[in-house]
């Protein structure tokens, strides 16, 4: 279904420009002089992909099951540029009762974010039988990846990588392109999402791990992925996490190796034995191929149970790496390193991960403590941050909406307005039992401090209703009924779709609990926020405590990147400058937490984009064909939609 991770797979170039004599767009740049923020260069290309979505039947490890392919391939195609260039990408939706969506994930998307491809957001859906032209300039460098940010569309397999070159800081001979792992499922996402929602959300189970789309399934014999090494050469590897849900720890047997870049971040060197990668973050890293010309041995995926639970035997992928003269015909038999299945869920020490190029944040405009709870709606469980849950309008995109000149949305799809504040922080604090992988849209954030926060008393310094209180999936379908601990995740109540826009308190007996808490709500949004502020207001909202004690790990040039991992029990402390205005979510990236409502949109800057007509057309574009095909057609909104 794919070429990668197969002896065919390309070995990619330094860069693609057509006259090599004149060398890359990007000429005398380079990673530490550079900041890639603001200065880009500008290669007068356009490169150009077509890409047909259709829903199949496929095995990738040798069960059949129903996937959306990208051109009838699982991972889809490589999408590949310069730093420099534009892209133009024509998505044809051929699924039959689907609307659907891409964004291009770790893309800032600065002047063009109606080109998100979040719908609802950025965009109406893709209409089934319609078309949409994404045409962007990518602002970063290094690997990336694409998904469908429809429902959990991207859960069955509707992802693919995305490689823009640019300059290099640390040298090597060989880039073997993109390996992409994930955690894998053999229902569609849409009896997976139903089944989530109706059991409480309950933690659902995966059936396998793949390496490019590529593993074995309970002894089966199904194709495993592979690569070439060359003895004696510096090999270039673009890992690259696709999960719904799965924390990933990337090893080599007998192999260290030198991670240059995280997200989309070039990095001062640092040496591993094991790369940990939360769902959505990627790791460029180089491997040093010392071994004989007949030597080979195992590469590994491993999804520790204690962080990403799933079925027995749906932990481990594996591939061969095949030096040049290695026996191909007989499996490696190679031993896993000390470090391949250690379970700890985060990622590495923020003192490792120093950017090559030095940024440093300032003091914010806004800080906000954003606490999440898993807690009770209606009939369900939902995720909540800062006591808010969310659910998009996928006939009104909010971009849409705040370019007519609307700063207020409806409650339930939980808009911001930060205005024209010069920066914002986010004190996110996660007293529960499951980690989260933060992820933002249209920036890369700094992530000033992470730390233990096990005090409910601290994060809710007011008091906290006992049905509001942070439970774990269990712990919450016992207290509340419902579905039992999250198997294959089969629908609880077929055709049940949970209101996300309920009060929160509904179904819970306590009054004065319920009266309490809304209370509370009442005190935040007395709170002047969004009309009030200027770019020079430090101002702190919300009524919340904080597990963070202030400190900041390297507060000359803290990590920068677009995912970061939130430990059960933990807090992040993130910050980004208000340089891109549009409207960009910022959520939890494991597919059935966002599904469950763990997202806060925030309205960035929205004088810069008002009367804009290039959001008026791209929305034209996609709006016409969605609201045509919904006159005649039910759009089953599962979750939050996003």
């Amino acid at each position: 279904m794919s070429n990668l991770g197969t002896p065919h797979a390309p070995i990619l170039s330094r860069c693609l420009a057509s006259d090599s004599s004149h060398g890359c767009s990007w000429e005398d740049m380079n990673v530490a002089d550079t900041n890639a923020y603001t200065t880009r260069p500008d290669s007068g290309v356009t490169r150009t992909y077509d890409f047909t979505i259709t829903r199949e039947t496929a095995a990738p490890d040798g069960v059949e099951t129903k996937l959306l392919l990208v051109n009838s391939q699982f991972p889809g195609p490589v999408v590949e540029c310069d730093w420099g260039d534009w892209l133009e990408i024509t998505v044809h939706n051929n699924i039959s009762d689907e609307g659907t969506a891409i964004h291009w994930h770790g893309m800032l998307q600065q002047g063009t974010p109606w080109m998100d491809g979040v719908p609802g957001i950025a965009q109406c859906p893709i209409a089934p039988g319609s078309s949409f032209t994404y045409r962007f300039k990518p602002d970063l460098y290094g690997t990336g990846w694409y998904h469908s940010h429809y429902e959990a569309q991207a859960v069955s397999g509707f992802a693919g990588p995305m490689i823009i070159h640019g300059p290099t800081h640390v040298d090597y001979d060989i880039d073997l392109g993109p390996i992409a792992v994930s955690d894998y499922f053999h229902e569609y996402y849409d009896v997976i999402a139903e089944g989530f929602l109706n059991n409480k959300v309950e933690v659902t189970l995966s059936d396998n791990n793949l390496i490019n789309g590529k593993n074995s399934y309970n002894g089966n014999n199904a194709p495993l992925a592979s690569f070439n090494f060359t003895s004696g050469k510096i090999h270039r590897l673009r890992l690259i996490n696709t999960s719904a849900f799965a924390v990933q720890k990337i090893s080599i047997d007998g192999y260290n190796m030198t991670i240059m870049a995280n997200d989309f971040v070039p990095i001062v060197p640092y040496s591993t034995d094991v790369v940990t990668l939360g769902p959505g973050q990627r790791s460029d890293v180089l491997v040093h191929a010392t071994g004989k010309p007949t030597d080979s041995v195992w590469l590994r995926t491993y999804k520790p149970p204690n962080c990403s639970p799933g079925k027995h035997g749906s932990y481990l992928a594996t591939a061969a790496i095949f030096y040049e003269a290695a026996d191909r015909t007989q499996p490696p038999t190679t031993s896993p390193g000390p470090s391949a299945y250690n379970s700890y869920c985060g990622n590495d020490p923020l003192p490792l991960t120093i950017p090559a190029h030095p940024l440093s944040p300032g003091p914010p405009s806004v800080t906000e403590n954003l606490p999440i709870e898993l807690r009770p709606n209606g009939s369900s469980n939902l995720w909540y941050m800062a006591n808010r849950t969310f659910r998009v309008d996928f006939d009104s995109p909010q971009l849409l909406g705040a370019r007519d000149g609307r700063r207020e949305f409806p409650r339930i799809q939980n808009v911001h307005d930060y205005g024209a504040n010069a920066s914002l922080r986010f004190v996110i604090q996660n007293p529960g039992v499951q980690p989260h992988p933060v992820h933002v849209h249209g920036h890369n954030f700094w992530v000033l401090q992470t730390g233990a926060c096990e005090d409910n008393e601290t994060v809710f310094p007011h008091g906290q209703a006992e049905f509001a209180r942070v439970y774990s999936p269990g712990e919450a379908s016992e207290r509340f009924g419902g579905g039992g601990g999250g198997g294959g995740g089969g629908p609880g109540g077929q055709g049940y779709h949970p209101r996300l826009d309920v009060d929160p308190g509904a179904g819970v007996d306590d009054e004065a609990h319920r009266e309490k808490v809304e209370e509370e709500e009442r005190r935040r949004r007395d709170v002047p926020l969004m009309k009030n502020w200027t770019a020079t207001t430090t101002t702190t909202t919300g009524d919340y405590g904080s597990c963070w004690d202030g400190s900041i790990v390297n507060p000359g040039n803290p990590q920068r990147r677009d995912v970061q991992m939130l430990l059960p029990a933990h807090y992040i402390v993130i910050q980004w400058d208000q340089d891109n205005p549009g409207v960009w979510p910022l959520h939890c990236h494991i597919a059935w937490h966002l599904a469950g409502g763990m997202g806060w949109m925030i309205l960035e800057r929205p004088d810069d984009f008002l009367d804009n007509m290039d959001v008026s057309d791209a929305m034209a574009q996609t709006c016409d064909g969605w609201h045509a095909w919904g006159a005649d057609n039910v759009v089953g909104q599962i979750g939050g939609g996003l």
